[in-house]
């Protein structure tokens, strides 16, 4: 059974953006209108209760609270006060116990006096921007279709001098220029960047997958990678170092999702659910009927969703398994497998792309670094891995839970 280290509290279920891609409102799920605006008091008594359960039945010694939306900020000030400081009880309740805390905004509402309380609380910030001013504005727009670019490029820069520190998501748009994309970010003196492959399925992938398929998310991110390794005041971009962590034995794929498996969702009416990005496989995909004032955090187990999430995430199709990569990308994200006609019993519909991606990064590797051990990181062909993955196309995996699982969807 997977421990949990982490809840990721939905304290507001509305934004103040509309962008275009988001799983939570524009791709198939509009369950969040039967949603609170806002997380109620009652229901963070219960989650800090139900988690001081959890920590100390499995002698936890640290534990992160993520402050999500919608756009967590909505909340106001005040109320938001009020929850970190009944979070931070725990600390006196629980021996030995650090409890941190991180946010995620798109930062539109940032300013003085939230960056203040934030700091105070030491919570720490990440902020939403797509890299360029036009890829910004054409997809994170407000409700009048107006971009937010400028609102979020000075709440960067007003957390930079806060807290010395700029740390933000962006999601890849692939037909800005990569080149364009890093100085536009590095500009803005920005400490690290995660850049995040949008959620599409494999019901809603908007290039045709036929001959003519040009790997284009591949080709952004060998392009952007190069530019990136190249660079001597780099930042930190955290898929890359993953990669190179996972080809030279440092870590496995695992880390690289870490955050998503040890984490628990609450919605702002206390319903439990695995990751939030599973929203993009349908209409209330993500509920288990599990609610934190009735329930345990370990109920999201007894839901087939969750049981399906967390013991058989990393179960793929024969596929995956047969790839000669596969230890290194383990078939990538749950969502991304995701197809109406048959679950999750498939490879990711960025499968092509991923493994052009990581042959690039291995092969590179090899060629600046001449001493690494041949017998154990060898020279990859990208042709030949996706000819012998397309021999296997036609292989499933033979697993009853999943079987199961597709029979509710």
């Amino acid at each position: 059974m997977f421990i949990f280290h982490s809840l990721v509290l939905k304290i507001a279920s509305r934004c103040n953006l509309n962008c275009s891609y988001c799983f939570m409102y524009n791709l198939g799920d509009d369950s969040f209108k039967k949603q609170p605006k806002f997380i109620s008091e009652d229901t963070i008594v219960n989650v800090v209760e139900k988690t001081k359960n959890y920590i100390i039945k499995n002698q936890l010694k640290t534990f992160n609270f993520l402050f999500h939306g919608g756009e967590p900020l909505l909340l106001g000030k005040n109320k938001f006060r009020e929850i970190v400081l009944k979070i931070k009880d725990l600390e006196n309740e629980v021996k030995n116990l650090q409890i941190s805390f991180n946010i995620q905004t798109n930062g539109v509402l940032l300013d003085e006096e939230w960056c203040q309380l934030l700091y105070e609380n030491q919570v720490e910030i990440g902020i939403s921007i797509d890299s360029t001013q036009a890829s910004h504005d054409k997809y994170r727009v407000d409700h009048k279709g107006q971009g937010s670019y400028e609102a979020v490029k000075s709440a960067i820069q007003l957390v930079k001098r806060k807290t010395k520190r700029a740390d933000v998501i962006t999601v890849m748009d692939v037909e800005e220029n990569p080149l364009f994309v890093y100085e536009s970010l590095k500009k803005m003196n920005i400490d690290s960047v995660n850049f995040l492959i949008k959620d599409f399925t494999h019901n809603n992938f908007p290039f045709k997958k036929d001959k003519k398929y040009n790997q284009p998310y591949a080709n952004f991110l060998i392009e952007l990678f190069d530019i990136w390794f190249e660079d001597k005041e780099k930042f930190d971009i955290p898929i890359f170092v993953g990669y190179i962590n996972v080809i030279l034995g440092f870590a496995n794929f695992d880390d690289l999702n870490s955050n998503e498996l040890k984490s628990l969702i609450i919605e702002t009416n206390g319903e439990i659910e695995p990751i939030d990005s599973l929203k993009a496989c349908g209409q209330e995909f993500t509920k288990t009927n599990k609610n934190i004032k009735d329930n345990d955090l370990e109920a999201i187990f007894e839901s087939s969703l969750g049981s399906l999430y967390f013991n058989e995430s990393m179960q793929v199709c024969s596929q995956c398994k047969d790839c000669p990569i596969f230890e290194i990308c383990l078939g990538g994200r749950l969502v991304h497998r995701f197809d109406k006609k048959n679950g999750f019993d498939n490879p990711s519909v960025y499968c092509e792309d991923m493994v052009k991606f990581i042959c690039h990064i291995q092969n590179r590797l090899l060629d600046v670094f001449p001493d690494i051990d041949k017998t154990e990181i060898e020279r990859l062909n990208y042709n030949d891995i996706i000819a012998y993955n397309h021999l296997n196309a036609k292989k499933k995996l033979d697993n009853e839970n999943l079987k199961k699982y597709k029979e509710t969807i």
